[in-house]
């Protein structure tokens, strides 16, 4: 009988997921091609969403601009990486249990 339970199992999800976050920073230090197309792709995300919270106007470029000097020129491999887990972990609707628990707590009794 296996007296560790479920541990093997865990460390290996926690090393498949560590690796699929890692994925874009490897990509992007082995294909320069590859380097250039995901800095665009977080541009634009970054562009749109702060487009989308403020609007179209001076501050939205601004503001674009400082968070592309910083994510995308200064810190590019982790914001790829930050990228690939946020929309993964929402692929596979990990957030789904906290939004749950949050409505519960709203509804009125």
């Amino acid at each position: 009988m296996n007296n560790r339970g479920m541990l093997p199992v865990f460390a290996l999800i926690v090393i498949a997921l560590v690796a699929v976050i890692a994925l874009p920073a490897v990509i992007m230090v082995l294909i320069p091609e590859a380097d250039l197309i995901i800095r665009i792709i977080l541009v634009f995300l970054i562009f749109m969403t702060v487009r989308g919270y403020l609007g179209s106007g001076i501050p939205t470029i601004i503001i674009t601009g400082v968070l592309v000097y910083f994510l995308v020129i200064k810190w590019p491999y982790f914001t790829a990486m930050a990228y690939v887990a946020l929309f993964f972990l929402l692929g596979l609707q990990v957030f789904s249990i906290i939004i749950f628990g949050i409505g519960m707590g709203m509804r009125k009794g």
